[in-house]
């Protein structure tokens, strides 16, 4: 394939005559044709890359060849992907190809990832056409490629960022429980689904649980906040250590928590707040050299087809501040 045409005005009008664009339009004694191909072989961020039959490079412009770790094209020609990349990205690549010859029916900005000279996962989109000769007749294919590696990096980043905002919108920064707003959130989704649920006939029930620890006025008073804010993680992780996984944790407000526990009747409810309750004063916060006892009062409250979470919520609280009123460092 000769593509020394330098200089060659018949092939300007030969193009000027198919695409009946205004001779005028092409910079006079500038734009042969050889130029045209001498700057895509040479200057094209993108690569260029023309392939025979057989999907073995035939020509490669400097960005293709340079992409393999190559210093010339003549080093690439008679090679193909196989040559370069993992077996099984160069067999999809020549079976693209060979689907592209069959039907002349080109692959436009497919998604793929190759691997430089170094070993770094690069990710392209790549088109690829049919090769015709003077006759019309298909002889290989040619394609290109934009290397979009950068970008697809900055996108997995900002997902990451996005994720990371995401869980901190969920999440209380001191303890890592889930946060108010969050509860509220659940507890909406969950009375909904225990609705159709019974709806459609099944006994379905779940329980909604406050916790607050007793007198905590008392421990910030006495040993600062700093032991305050101590207190109030060792019992968040307490809850989380004793709790199920598909149960859900908040912290509710300053020294008060909340469980959505799916799946649990009142007696079972019930029988999990005792549990954290006895293991939350038996095992004393141990910081700096300190031991501070501490207690919990808890509220449980049963779905009973109420429609408003925050009705729900009424219910278990006025049962949290009945355990305080009975003395506290119990279920209520």
């Amino acid at each position: 394939m000769n593509f020394d045409t330098s200089g060659d005005r018949s092939l300007i009008n030969e193009d000027h005559k198919n695409t009946g664009m205004p001779f005028d339009l092409y910079p006079t004694g500038l734009l042969t044709v050889s130029k045209v191909i001498d700057t895509l072989l040479k200057s094209s961020d993108d690569t260029i890359y023309f392939k025979d039959r057989s999907s073995k490079f035939i020509l490669n412009n400097r960005a293709h060849y340079e992409q393999f770790g190559v210093k010339s094209q003549s080093e690439l020609a008679g090679k193909s992907d196989f040559d370069f990349y993992p077996e099984v990205f160069a067999k999809q690549s020549q079976l693209d190809e060979m689907e592209i010859m069959r039907t002349g029916v080109p692959i436009i900005n497919k998604m793929e990832q190759g691997m430089d000279a170094a070993g770094q996962i690069l990710t392209f989109s790549t088109s690829k056409y049919p090769l015709y000769d003077e006759k019309g007749q298909i002889i290989g294919t040619w394609g290109s490629s934009r290397d979009m590696t950068k970008l697809v990096l900055a996108e997995e980043e900002l997902e990451k960022a996005n994720a990371k905002l995401r869980a901190i919108s969920l999440t209380d920064e001191l303890t890592g429980l889930y946060n108010q707003r969050h509860f509220y959130d659940s507890l909406k989704i969950m009375i909904k689904l225990y609705t159709r649920r019974r709806i459609g006939g099944y006994t379905a029930d779940f329980c909604v649980v406050f916790m607050d620890i007793d007198v905590f006025k008392r421990i910030n008073d006495t040993y600062g906040h700093v032991v305050g804010d101590s207190a109030i993680r060792y019992i968040a992780g307490l809850v989380l250590a004793h709790t199920r996984s598909t149960d859900l944790a908040f912290r509710y407000g300053g020294d008060e928590y909340a469980l959505i526990l799916p799946d649990t009747d009142l007696a079972a409810g019930r029988e999990l707040a005792e549990r954290l309750r006895v293991i939350v004063s038996e095992h004393p916060l141990i910081t700096d050299g300190l031991t501070i006892p501490i207690t919990l009062s808890i509220g449980v409250a049963c779905f009973n087809n109420e429609q408003e979470g925050g009705e729900f919520v009424q219910k278990a609280d006025v049962r949290l501040y009945q355990a305080k009123r009975d003395g506290r460092n119990r279920v209520n």
